[in-house]
């Protein structure tokens, strides 16, 4: 091979590398092993990673560059022939409810795309399609479905109700109209019985409402041989009733067929939006739902934080905010309101009747009224009022630094967390709304759009691109991941999934891609297809550099690196580079003697037991959220556990998302997107809770190990 087809590395030294060369041939799907610390990051991150994003980085100009984060140049003699990098890191550094799995993979920005070319509108009151139309189109439509009938050709004029008659005659007469339809009669303007038939019209019109009336252009029988008339008419009807047109057939002039040439709808009187991209983005002001901007969630006051034990009484410090010196005159005048409404202070708060929790929390007769006046009243505030009142002083930091400890995000009451505006879910592809795509799991969301057909050139691109990162998605076992979860809720080894389909979406060529472990979190059921992926890549004209553990992947390896023989001082050497197949033959690697069967992980001979009665157990029951249902199961305390299953079974949501943050509530702790449980029985028995993850312990220079 021609040295152009390798990336050379000579005297790497950075970290614990100990001034490796060697040549990494291009083009192909390389495997770095060895044990933690033997310097596999240092080599694959801190030294290519970082050095083909420098070099790609200088392309830029100077003004670009500003923009972009400042790389060190590694601790290497010299590299040749690196391409331009990308790294996969474990991890999720997202915490960004904007960022959800449609918008990493480009789905979100295909659909937007694809939406105005293919969605269908139908309005929301009377639920009959809307569409726009030409004096063709519509021409057609009534020769296709009325033929040789007789038609008076009508626009639409709206007067006040209390608009005189010959008022209304008179501006018509100045246009060049006489003649009007009402109730299926023609009527002239110029005779008293016209006049008179109007006057009742509008003497019959609500109150505070307009008269719609229809003015009569030409009457037309519905042939072929009068298209030219039928064209002129129709012309003129669009443009003296502002884009609407009424047609009242002589069989039936009580009936009126009412067309428009924009998205409105005549019958309900109702203008929609045009179908751009921008209003099926709810990253964009025209499609976000105007409540929480897109974001599908509301900060408020948490009522559980407020009340955080509601077996205590009112007089014994229910309300948690009022216990402190700053605010005991608030708890004074809820034991004198109390007092005065016989409320009894001496019990639970839970056992209180909706009645009277409600008197508590909302205040005298739900009141809205301000604080300072109810205060003067002597009326009862309630704890919303107390809180309503806080929010006008939030230009005080210590006003801003309360509240938050009693703040809460909640699902969006406007758009029940969708992120859109209401006319976005107007639109319809395939029967289904944004938000309901959006919530389909990616392998039922494949199936739908496999069977969309168009032969539309323009909808052409957006769908194949549609398609092809779903498939993506689901041969990497995603396919029970939706398009509207959040990426901050995914796990590590999913956002690394999801942003690898995003790179192949792209159609990246001549590209260094370098993965750290990305069969983390995934069931071996799965990593063949993850293999697949990787090779997909590769075979599209990439390089790919993968730092991994598993057996699967390391044995799948066209090119394998492993550096060791330790960790820390004692790594940094590369003990072997070649196939796969050399590795076990090598006398001093650690991987080559796991490989071989020369060592193995023994299995303990004795477990500890676990037994039901005399040894403390955290029970939970009903747990909901993401894909868990119902869930009740039970774990031993004092014991080591794991939690198994294929991918996306719900792992980390049952651990991270309903045990943790359901123990960290129990002790008083402010938590996001609280889950829903009916109950967890055990948790008097643990004092602390702590979340160990794949996250940095710190982004400071100055923190050390030690």
């Amino acid at each position: 091979m021609e040295s152009s087809g390798f990336i050379r590395i000579e005297g790497a030294r950075q970290n614990n590398l100990k001034n490796l060369t060697f040549d990494l041939p291009l083009g192909m799907f390389h495997v770095l092993t060895g044990p933690s610390g033997s310097g596999k990051s240092s080599l694959a991150f801190d030294t290519l990673y970082a050095e083909g994003q420098r070099r790609y980085a200088e392309t830029f100009s100077p003004y670009t560059r500003q923009f972009l984060e400042r790389m060190d140049r590694p601790r290497v003699d010299r590299i040749e022939g690196i391409p331009p990098a990308i790294a996969l890191g474990q991890g999720n550094p997202v915490r960004s409810s904007r960022s959800t799995v449609g918008t990493v993979t480009e789905i979100a920005d295909h659909l937007k795309l694809l939406f105005p070319r293919l969605a269908h509108l139908n309005c929301p009151d009377c639920s009959k399609p809307v569409r726009p139309w030409t004096p063709h189109s519509i021409l057609s439509d009534l020769l296709s479905r009325h033929p040789n009938q007789e038609a008076w050709f009508l626009f639409r004029i709206p007067f006040p109700q209390k608009t005189p008659a010959d008022e209304v005659a008179a501006f018509l007469s100045r246009q060049g109209f006489r003649r009007i339809l009402l109730h299926g009669h023609p009527e002239r303007l110029d005779e008293a019985s016209g006049l008179e038939a109007l006057a009742r019209a509008l003497a019959e019109t609500p109150k505070g409402k307009n008269l719609l009336v229809p003015v009569i252009q030409d009457r037309i029988p519905l042939t072929h041989g009068h298209q030219a008339r039928l064209a002129e008419a129709l012309t003129s009807c669009l443009r003296y009733g502002k884009g609407v047109v009424a047609i009242s057939l002589a069989q039936n002039p009580l009936d009126l067929h009412l067309y428009s040439d924009r998205y409105y709808c005549p019958r309900d009187e109702r203008d929609f939006h045009e179908p751009t991209p921008a209003l099926f983005s709810f990253n964009h002001p025209l499609g976000a739902c105007p409540a929480c901007r897109g974001f599908g969630r509301i900060i408020e006051i948490d009522e559980s934080l407020a009340l955080p034990d509601r077996n205590l009484t009112l007089a014994g410090g229910a309300v948690k905010p009022w216990q402190t010196a700053s605010f005991e005159e608030c708890q004074k005048d809820l034991e004198k309101a109390c007092r005065k409404n016989k409320i009894p202070l001496e019990v639970p708060f839970h056992e209180l009747t909706p009645d009277q929790q409600k008197f508590v929390l909302e205040g005298q007769n739900g009141s809205t009224r301000e604080l300072s006046e109810l205060w003067e009243s002597g009326d009862w505030y309630g704890v919303r009022g107390f809180f309503r009142w806080l929010e006008t002083k939030t230009y005080k930091m210590h006003v801003r630094i309360l509240l938050a400890r009693y703040r809460a995000y909640r699902t969006c009451p406007a758009c029940s967390g969708q992120r859109y505006r209401p006319e976005t879910t107007y639109w319809r592809v395939a029967g289904k709304t944004m938000p309901e795509l959006n919530s389909l799991p990616l392998s039922e969301l494949d199936a739908l759009f496999q069977k969309i057909k168009t032969k539309d050139p323009s909808a052409q691109t957006p769908l194949e691109n549609i398609r092809h990162r779903l498939r993506y998605l689901i041969s990497v076992g995603l396919g029970y991941l939706t398009l509207d979860r959040p990426t901050r809720t995914l796990s590590g080894g999913e956002l690394q999934r999801v942003n690898l389909t995003g790179c192949l979406g792209t159609g990246l060529t001549g590209t260094l891609f370098v993965l750290d472990e990305p069969s983390i979190g995934l069931h071996p059921r799965d990593t063949g297809r993850l293999l697949d992926l990787l090779r997909e890549l590769r075979a599209a004209g990439n390089t790919v550099l993968v730092v991994e553990h598993d057996e699967t992947v390391i044995r799948s390896a066209e090119n394998l690196l492993e550096l060791g023989p330790g960790s820390g001082g004692e790594g940094g050497e590369l003990l072997y580079s070649g196939p796969p197949a050399g590795l076990p033959k090598i006398k001093n690697s650690p991987t080559g003697a796991y490989l071989s069967g020369r060592r193995t992980i023994p299995l303990p001979e004795k477990r500890r037991p676990c037994p039901e009665k005399h040894h403390p157990w955290l029970r939970l029951k009903g747990a909901n959220c993401h894909n868990i249902r119902n869930l009740d199961t039970s774990f031993p305390l004092r014991r080591l556990v794991a939690v198994s299953g294929v991918s996306g079974s719900g792992k980390s949501t049952l651990v991270h998302e309903i045990i943790h943050k359901t123990l960290l509530h129990r002790m008083g702790r402010a938590v996001e997107n609280l889950p829903e449980i009916k109950s967890l029985t055990g948790s008097e028995n643990i004092s602390e809770v702590i979340l160990v993850d794949q996250s940095p312990l710190s982004q400071t220079p100055r923190s050390t190990p030690l």
